[in-house]
């Protein structure tokens, strides 16, 4: 690494996405971080921050639960800046419709808990490294007084199998890194996590494993000290990531490697 990333990355924040942003494309780590390019913004993520809005504002308070359907379709095409891939086709159609019957059959009762923390930014320090989180949703259930994280995902969940194993394994790093530092700066220990599957309609519930906390927080360490020893900064051109890198990674259009 030369002296210019070494400086930039040795002050750096860092955030569950910056890690695993590493591990899907060195280079397009090297160049959202140490460079610093413009990055373009997809269907994907624009569909992704609208549905997050939505909940942010129902479980913030600023919407009921009757009105998400009609904000919905009301701000639905404003905030969609990006188009969605014409192949498969009618995939927009599809996105958009997924979200229309989410919130059309969307039955929360809110009474039953309390909101304890929505979209709240968490800084931390371990073992002299900063770090950011910010979970979606910290909900305390009054009955019972357990707290469970929500996170929504816009992906859609695999079928059963190992497809759907390992991507709720991947998904799991994510969010009992979120517990972890949760419990660090607020003294508050999750007893669950809960996947919500916007355009399955389906929720996951996964019980925490401090064995895993663990094993989560190896990678996350672990990763950071590999990132500070990378030298070369290698593109991800493996046949898995191709759909990544045509049509969702943010340096698309200014990647050198991008047509090879």
């Amino acid at each position: 690494m030369d002296n210019n990333a070494r400086f930039i990355l040795g002050g750096k924040t860092w955030s569950y996405s910056s890690v695993s942003s590493y591990e899907t494309c060195p280079y397009g780590f090297s160049l959202s971080y140490i460079t610093m390019e413009e990055r373009s913004g997809n269907a994907f993520s624009d569909f992704g921050l609208f549905i997050h809005k939505i909940l942010e504002l129902y479980f913030s308070g600023k919407l009921e639960l009757d009105e998400l359907l009609d904000y919905y379709d009301e701000n639905y095409y404003d905030s969609m800046y990006y188009n969605f891939p014409k192949y498969p086709s009618n995939m927009a159609e599809n996105y958009r419709e997924a979200g229309r019957k989410y919130f059309k059959n969307f039955k929360f009762d809110k009474s039953l808990y309390k909101v304890i923390a929505v979209e709240e930014t968490i800084f931390s320090n371990h073992n002299g490294v900063k770090l950011v989180t910010k979970p979606d949703l910290i909900l305390k259930e009054k009955s019972t007084g357990k707290y469970s994280l929500v996170d929504f995902k816009t992906a859609r969940l695999k079928p059963k199998g190992k497809q759907r194993d390992t991507q709720i394994a991947q998904y799991m790093r994510q969010f009992l890194l979120y517990c972890y530092f949760f419990w660090v700066e607020k003294d508050i220990e999750i007893n669950n996590i809960e996947i919500w599957f916007i355009r399955n309609n389906q929720i996951i519930v996964k019980d925490i494993d401090p064995m895993q906390i663990a094993e989560t927080m190896e990678w996350f360490t672990g990763t950071i000290e590999k990132i500070l020893n990378e030298e070369d900064w290698e593109p991800n051109l493996t046949k898995k990531n191709e759909f990544f890198c045509r049509e969702i990674c943010g340096f698309r259009n200014l990647c050198k490697y991008h047509n090879m």
